[in-house]
């Protein structure tokens, strides 16, 4: 089967500077730098289904996602998926926020509701008519935390943004706030003692109860794409699908199983309703494996779902019919599959994928791990926003002899280590520090970004 490569989209807030003075400018420079929201995307002719919610509501099975830059409201039944409604923020106003980015359903008493982030807002629909969904409230942070996702844990609705995880009840008032700062919003679980995340390259723990990191331990990761993680209570262990194998940790960060699949990229894995299954996807298919030893029981191809442009992403598993069901958000589509991973229903992505989107970019950006550091130590300089495998080239503006160069990786990104060099003969620094500025140029792009720095000599 012919693999199919990835990149990310960046959602990031685009025209907003010009609407605001000198102080706001700044707060959304900085809400650009730590609100991107990364999601992977196939190539392929159409808008790709990555991610969602479903749940089974007084037997009706329904389903939402954000992946066609609006709030899509769905039902399965009698082997097709219905589009019920369509929501799109509001966006009139100052500082409106983005699309929404994501979706998740919460059963609270005997009504339904459906709860949305678009960066400035938290929205909460009543969707127990789901043709006609009714907003009930749409909340911002004052202290200007932008909203990144929303999930429902144990029961409880959070939310992962720039200023942390806030647990809120069903009022929309905050109960918690965990500050904690995650590199992907989407890759995380709650528990009562703890929050697992998968940051980067790394699987971390953050205690409850002392607020700290705890543990971490190493993943193969290839991209920064969204992972659902399973913590399991009944075994007191977390599942992961790395770009490698199905791993289970305990929360002293020990290996106590793997499963080596097929493909070349790990995505979600969620529980059977009885717990002693675990279903995943590796972007070529979804395989049910028995808890117990991590072994393989069943699987499904994407190839066999008859999904045109079909890869694997997000999974969602909901008790429907009095059986499991795992709907499988497969790229070209949305697919409904039994316990047994036969196809029970499909809703296919029709939006042509936009042509400007053959090629996804992030924000230009820098950073150092130190502002300052005095001549011949060692600073670590990271960027993003250049493009795929593109060189280039690394000046320190205080001395134009300083130069090196570095290769992007196939997301524009890079890391650099460098040496901080003497200042320039001829210039004199009157100052201790010495400020200068480290410049960055794309050899094929041009394009060009910088950041300040301090030499101290």
């Amino acid at each position: 089967m012919k693999r199919l490569n990835f990149c990310f989209l960046i959602y990031f807030m685009t025209k907003m500077k010009e609407k605001l003075g000198k102080l706001a400018g700044l707060i959304v420079v900085i809400l650009i730098t730590a609100a991107t929201i990364v999601v992977p995307l196939s190539y392929g002719r159409v808008k790709p289904y990555y991610d969602g919610d479903a749940i089974n509501y007084r037997g009706r099975l329904f389903i939402c996602s954000t992946n066609m830059n609006r709030l899509q409201l769905l039902e399965a039944n009698d082997g097709h998926i219905t589009l019920l409604a369509e929501l799109t923020p509001d966006k009139s106003g100052h500082l409106p926020g983005d699309d929404f980015y994501n979706c998740v359903f919460h059963e609270e008493g005997n009504e339904l509701f459906l709860y949305a982030v678009n960066g400035r807002y938290l929205y909460k629909y009543n969707v127990n008519n789901p043709q006609k969904p009714e907003l009930v409230s749409r909340v911002k942070d004052n202290s200007w935390d932008w909203f990144r996702s929303v999930a429902v844990f144990d029961g409880r609705i959070t939310t992962a943004g720039t200023k942390g995880v806030k647990i809120w009840n069903n009022d929309l008032q905050v109960i918690d706030n965990l500050a904690v700062k995650l590199d992907n919003p989407f890759n995380y679980t709650l528990s009562r003692d703890f929050l697992v995340a998968v940051d980067g390259a790394e699987l971390k723990m953050y205690s409850l109860q002392s607020r700290e990191w705890v543990n971490s331990v190493s993943l193969t990761v290839k991209e920064n794409g969204n992972r659902q993680i399973y913590n399991d209570s009944l075994s007191s262990s977390i599942y992961v699908v790395d770009d490698w194998a199905v791993k289970q940790f305990d929360f002293n960060g020990n290996l106590l199983n793997t499963f080596k699949f097929t493909g070349t990229n790990g995505y979600d894995i969620v529980p059977s309703t009885d717990g002693q299954k675990l279903y995943f996807s590796d972007g070529i298919g979804v395989v049910r494996l028995n808890k117990a030893n991590l072994q393989p029981e069943i699987w499904s191809y994407v190839r066999d779902m008859g999904v045109s442009d079909g890869w694997s992403m997000g999974l969602k598993l909901v008790n429907w019919q009095g059986r499991d069901h795992l709907v499988v958000f497969n790229n070209g589509a949305i697919t409904v599959l039994n316990d047994q991973l036969k196809k029970v229903a499909s809703y296919n992505s029709t939006e042509e994928r936009p042509i400007e989107q053959a090629v996804y970019s992030e924000p230009l950006s820098l950073s150092l791990d130190k502002n300052r550091a005095p001549i011949g130590s060692e600073v670590s300089l990271r960027g993003t926003g250049f493009l795929p495998n593109e060189s280039l080239e690394i000046k320190f503006l205080s001395n134009p002899q300083a130069t090196s160069t570095v290769v992007t990786n196939n997301l524009g990104r890079f890391q650099k280590t460098l040496t901080v060099p003497q200042i320039a003969s001829g210039v004199n620094p009157s100052i201790n520090p010495w400020p200068t500025d480290i410049r960055v140029t794309g050899k094929t792009s041009l394009k060009t970004y910088s950041i300040n720095f301090q030499i101290e000599y």
